[in-house]
């Protein structure tokens, strides 16, 4: 080999590990741009240390070895609900109403399961009959916390929270901005049940880098079993297509009647309770 070549492998060689040198500067520079900006906003919006959370990151595109559906019954307050759901022969999570005067004790229908969410009323666009301890989009940062701290108190082993009506509040900013980091240093989970399309909680999770999770089938709009059927179908293909889906129903008749006789549109998916979906997807 000539000396003209050794020079030029060598002169190649140091180019290249220059590059990567230089390459790795960057790449540091960047990181610790990206850091010292997400400080300012954790330190801004007056969030605990990133060492004191969970790191959760988005996913896209989540595929699975086999479609996964969380089945979510919401409005559930009476032991009577409790154990009709129960009965089914799929691994349905009941989302409980917080204790009222009409339902005091939600609290003790949770602490017999170990599957379940909190059903947390939140102010609707068009209703007139809330629950009593609706949030509202005028619920300061204090009323906030003694709703969440309340709830935590209640139901001490829950992760999972999903909005009760809310089209006003989910679709508020700022109401948002004050519910949901108050959610999270309680260790609960939002799951956005979609009740406006004007939902401001996909922006909120992209800022907390939370993976946003939300209802993608209503089964029970129409108390017929053959619509109810007809929307579990849908909830499948969504399943298979993404390899997962949330369907939404209530404690009907209607609709307990149609999911304990859809043996034949869930043959093939994997009918999951909502913490087991999460741990596939987060």
């Amino acid at each position: 080999m000539s000396i003209v070549a050794i020079l030029m492998g060598l002169a190649g060689w140091i180019g290249y590990e220059m590059g990567k040198e230089q390459a790795s500067k960057r790449y540091h520079s960047t990181v610790t741009h990206y850091q010292r900006d997400i400080e300012k906003l954790r330190k801004k919006l007056k969030l605990p240390p990133a060492s004191g959370t969970p790191k959760i990151q988005v996913k896209e595109g989540v595929r699975l070895k086999h479609p996964k559906l969380a089945i979510i019954i919401d409005d559930v307050a009476f032991a009577s609900q409790v154990k009709t759901i129960r009965a089914l022969p799929w691994a349905i999570t009941p989302s409980i109403f917080p204790p009222t005067s009409r339902h005091p004790d939600t609290p003790k229908l949770a602490a017999k399961l170990d599957h379940y969410m909190i059903h947390l009323p939140m102010e609707a666009m068009h209703y007139n009959n809330p629950e009593d301890g609706t949030l509202t989009t005028e619920s300061s940062n204090a009323e906030i916390d003694l709703r969440i701290r309340k709830l935590r108190h209640w139901f001490p082993q829950a992760h999972f929270i999903n909005n009760h009506t809310g089209s006003k509040f989910t679709a508020d900013m700022a109401s948002m901005e004050r519910f949901f980091p108050i959610a999270k240093r309680y260790g609960f989970v939002f799951i956005d049940s979609r009740t406006t399309p004007k939902t401001v909680v996909p922006r909120i999770c992209k800022e907390y880098h939370d993976p946003y999770i939300a209802r993608d089938v209503f089964l029970d709009n129409n108390p017929d079993i053959d619509y109810i059927q007809n929307q579990l179908k849908k909830a499948v293909r969504i399943a298979k297509s993404q390899g997962y889906a949330i369907a939404i129903g209530h404690p009907h008749a209607s609709t307990l009647k149609a999911l304990a006789d859809s043996k034949s549109i869930l043959k093939g998916i994997d009918v999951v309770y909502i913490d087991e979906l999460y741990e596939k997807i987060r």
